[in-house]
């Protein structure tokens, strides 16, 4: 009879052997990051993006007409402006957030006067 072969046990540890559960070193919990104005401002700059990008975006995906696709790039062209003050805002830089954010109502005027695409 030939001679069988054993399956050998690791021995190391670390290694899962048999009957060796292994768990991963316990990390202390992250300390809880304070509520900043910055991040208020990023917070709101990024709901702002969201909310410029997401509508027109959603119709054209329901409906691909090239109207609602049209809308939908204009929006997404609209909807650099608050992404533009939120990057400013989350590297601590709020007076130009603050200010790039007031192009707001300067970039809707025109938009209804000549075509963003």
């Amino acid at each position: 009879m030939p001679p069988t072969r054993r399956s050998r046990k690791s021995t190391q540890p670390g290694r899962g052997g048999a009957g060796e559960r292994t768990h991963p070193s316990p990390r202390p919990p992250a300390p809880p990051v304070p509520l900043t104005s910055a991040r208020l401002a990023t917070t709101a700059f990024a709901a702002a993006y969201i909310r410029t990008a997401a509508k027109p975006l959603f119709h054209a995906a329901l409906n691909p007409s090239p109207p609602l696709t049209q809308r939908a790039v204009g929006g997404g062209i609209r909807a650099m402006i608050p992404l533009q003050a939120t990057l400013a805002a989350r590297t601590g830089a709020g007076a130009t957030a603050l200010g790039v954010m007031a192009l707001v109502p300067l970039a809707r005027k025109l938009a209804r006067k000549v075509s963003l695409t």
